[in-house]
């Protein structure tokens, strides 16, 4: 499974497919301190982003979203680049010359 770009919280089953885990071994490093959750209910969960990547890369695990991270920055950047290169295309036909009086004479 991967994760939206834009998701910040998983429920236990969508961390445990990110992870490729059961949800019980989620739930025991919950219980045990070693993933920090948000309790919602009798037995749901929300887990953090960042959490869930901090959780990972403490075990070896390496970089969860880095792929999908750098991706959306590039298309961040190259949205960004776009726009002012709109904005300069609209600065140039906005120059208009402007001639002073007695400019050029002699």
């Amino acid at each position: 499974m991967s994760a939206p770009p834009t998701k910040t919280t998983f429920t236990l089953t969508e961390a445990a497919d990110l992870l490729s885990c059961h949800r019980e071994t989620l739930r025991r490093a919950i219980r045990d301190g070693e993933l920090k959750a948000a309790k919602l209910g009798v037995r749901d969960f929300r887990i953090s982003r960042r959490e869930l990547a901090s959780f990972w890369g403490a075990r070896g695990g390496g970089e969860l979203f880095a792929a999908e991270e750098a991706a959306d920055e590039e298309i961040r950047e190259n949205e960004a680049r776009r726009e002012r290169e709109a904005v300069k295309a609209v600065d140039k036909k906005r120059q208009i010359q402007l001639t002073l009086p007695g400019a050029g004479e002699k």
